[in-house]
């Protein structure tokens, strides 16, 4: 248990660690199954990662900064240093259209290259999801088009409000290409 006003506590686990329990969750429960337990399980680890983000760096543990007080390019910067020097990987932000951006890694940890045939980094869109939705102050929906698990050069996670990336989803599943789904956006 943490002291009071102390940052809260990290793990840290061997890289191989989240494709062994994606791996086990898969057989256990099925596919579908364990991408919905991961993605709520990284929506919960949101919440202390959105508590290291505010962190101011080299400040006492307890103090607290604001996000919203960043331009985007500092924001984008902490948050890529955030996970970098955790050992997730580096993630850079682009925006791709208006209410649509990007983050993409291609070092992207939760990634077993060449493991699956869909993406399967579950955990981290569920943690980004609840991340990025605390530090805009409203919903965000985060869906993987690409993925190194899969065998992509790189993980790409598009968000944007719940509706527009729900739009999305529904035109890639019917075979349109991540560039004619966004092209395709109002």
């Amino acid at each position: 248990m943490g002291r009071p006003g102390s940052r809260p506590a990290e793990l840290a686990l061997p890289v191989a660690s989240l494709a062994a329990i994606r791996q086990s969750l898969t057989k256990t429960v099925g596919a579908d199954e364990a991408g919905r337990a991961l993605r709520a399980a990284g929506h919960a680890a949101g919440d202390a990662v959105y508590a290291a983000l505010t962190q101011p760096l080299g400040a006492d543990p307890g103090s607290r900064s604001e996000v919203s007080e960043l331009n985007a390019s500092a924001f984008w910067r902490r948050i890529s240093q955030l996970f970098s020097t955790r050992g997730w990987g580096t993630l850079n932000h682009s925006d791709v259209h208006d209410g649509v951006a990007s983050l993409e890694s291609t070092n992207w940890v939760e990634a077993d290259p060449g493991s699956a045939t869909r993406p399967t980094c579950f955990f981290t869109t569920g943690l980004l999801a609840n991340l990025l939705g605390q530090a805009a102050g409203s919903d965000i929906a985060i869906l993987e088009v690409e993925c190194r698990s899969r065998g992509d050069e790189r993980c790409r996670f598009v968000f944007g409000a719940p509706q527009t990336i729900g739009e999305m989803y529904d035109r890639l599943r019917s075979g349109v290409s991540v560039d004619d789904t966004i092209a395709a956006l109002v």
